[in-house]
């Protein structure tokens, strides 16, 4: 079952005149429900907020917060134990074609979802996922990179390359420059440390990630850098591990390019650290 409200009344379509539908014009966040609370609430309330205005979306975190919890209140026990939510704004309707409406007509529409948590998350957190390497490249835009906004297509094309063999796949930019994966962050240990993609060309700055950056490398004591990552580095790594809100800290242990890899003392001593914070990422 998927529960749904827009603008805080249960519903389960928009209209055809939507900007997020016609051309994209939104921003989403995806959010791991835990015990009847949302643990990465703020951060991910904060980063909405803070790409907003870049897409011309004028929101306030009153408006978004109220409509979080008329979709978690109307949630059964069982849901509301354990889930993801799903929290969209679009640019609402109006303008003509792509000109967006005039700032006394814009309205912004907020969409919340419910969906059941993936049946296969702490077996990953605890094994390990096997990556590939798309061929698609992720094009170059530093306007809007960062930015979790509606436009998904980067990812669809990529993600159609595989069925069932791999559980995701590594993004690249034209310069075989390592970006993402199809649906999260990369971290990867080389001879010279910790690094993470920088992501000031493309790709999208996660809440786990920042996270990581901020908080759970230090309390762990381990140092790591924000730097370009060559596809040749990527065959190089020691420990490498994907994150995002949803699955926290998942080790790769097989890749297209690097082959069989082990889950590394460093990978297993951020995963304690983050659950150290954060008990609903166990691992």
């Amino acid at each position: 079952m998927i529960h749904s409200v827009v603008n805080g009344i249960a519903a389960d379509s928009l209209p055809l005149t939507d900007r997020g539908g016609a051309y994209g014009h939104g921003l989403f966040e995806t959010m791991l429900l835990h015990n009847d609370a949302l643990p990465l609430r703020q951060l991910h309330s904060e980063r909405l907020l803070r790409d907003a205005p870049t897409l011309g979306i004028n929101i306030t975190a009153e408006q978004l917060g109220s409509n979080v919890d008329s979709l978690i209140h109307g949630l059964n026990p069982q849901q509301s134990q354990s889930g993801i939510v799903k929290l969209m704004v679009t640019a609402g309707s109006g303008g003509r074609g792509y000109a967006s409406p005039a700032e006394a007509e814009a309205v912004p529409r907020i969409i919340v979802q419910y969906f059941p948590l993936p049946t296969n998350l702490q077996g990953q957190r605890q094994e390990g996922i096997n990556v590939t390497e798309c061929d698609y490249r992720l094009p170059l835009n530093p306007v809007l990179a960062g930015i979790k906004h509606l436009n998904r297509l980067d990812q669809v094309i990529a993600r159609s390359e595989w069925a069932g063999q791999y559980d995701d796949g590594f993004m690249f930019s034209g310069d075989d420059s390592l970006i993402e994966t199809t649906r999260a962050n990369v971290f990867i240990k080389l001879s010279s440390g910790w690094v993470t993609p920088r992501l000031d060309q493309a790709g999208v700055c996660g809440v786990m990630r920042q996270l990581l950056l901020d908080r759970i490398f230090v309390g762990a004591g381990l140092n790591v850098q924000q730097a370009r990552v060559s596809r040749e580095q990527l065959s190089t790594a020691s420990e490498l591990f994907t994150c995002s809100s949803v699955r926290g800290i998942v080790p790769v242990t097989s890749t297209k390019g690097a082959g069989i890899l082990p889950i590394g003392d460093d990978t297993r001593l951020l995963q304690s650290a983050l659950q150290t914070h954060y008990d609903c990422f166990p691992c």
